[in-house]
This record gives structure tokens, C-alpha cells and sequence, in this order.
């Protein structure tokens, strides 16, 4: 009896096929060492009644700093006032701004290593 050509098992065999092809196809994938060691850190914004709402969970041992540009022209970032090299703690930070509906604007996140101090 050959698996493949009985009636119950075609549709097994189909299915662990497809299986097996989507995962040699990518769609089953582990993250490398170096990717796993990037920051990743996810900026979440929600703007309603003439405010931005700005949220993000920091690590210990780097530091955020807040850029913005014009939502339509961001060619150029600029440091958010008083959101400069804010130290990661393990807690969320957050963050109220008030937004000028006429001039919306767009966010993100920069994070960097915390610089180590040194005697000499």
C-alpha cells in the first residue's frame, strides 16, 4: 500500500506538503543573533482633542530622544523640546504634546546606547 495513493492519506500528504514548502518557501523563520541584538522599540502616538499622546517601553542602559518633522515634509527632524536624551529605566514613558491642527506633525524614536562614564 503506498501512502500517497490511498484516499485518506492524499489529503495528510497534501497538507504536510504545503507544509514543508511554506516553510523552505520563509514563512516559518527564526531571527538571527545580530537581528535578535538590535533595539527595537515601537513609538506609539495617538492624536485627539489638540493633543499627541506619545508612548514607548524603554531599556535600561540606553537613551530616547524624541524627533519631529511636518507631517507632509519630513526631510527634517528636529529634537522635540524637553525629549532629549531621556534615560531607559524599564518603564514607559509618556509623553502629552500639545498639536496645532493647522501644522500636524510626525514622530519618531530615536534610541541609543547609554555613553559610559570614564575615570581618568
Amino acid at each position: 500500500m503506498r501512502g500517497i495513493s490511498h484516499p485518506r492519506s492524499s489529503g495528510l500528504s497534501a497538507a504536510l506538503a504545503a507544509l514543508l514548502l511554506g516553510a523552505a518557501a520563509g514563512c516559518v523563520r527564526v531571527p538571527t543573533a545580530e537581528e535578535q541584538s538590535k533595539i527595537v522599540t515601537r513609538l506609539i502616538t495617538a492624536t485627539a482633542n489638540g493633543q499627541t499622546l506619545l508612548r514607548w517601553e524603554t531599556r535600561p542602559g540606553l537613551e530616547y530622544t524624541v524627533l519631529w518633522a511636518s507631517r507632509f515634509t519630513a526631510a527634517e527632524w528636529k529634537p522635540l523640546e524637553n525629549a532629549i536624551k531621556l534615560r531607559g529605566t524599564g518603564e514607559p514613558i509618556e509623553l502629552k504634546i500639545p498639536e496645532d491642527p493647522n501644522r500636524p506633525r510626525t514622530y519618531k524614536l530615536l534610541a541609543v546606547p547609554r555613553p559610559t562614564s570614564s575615570k581618568r
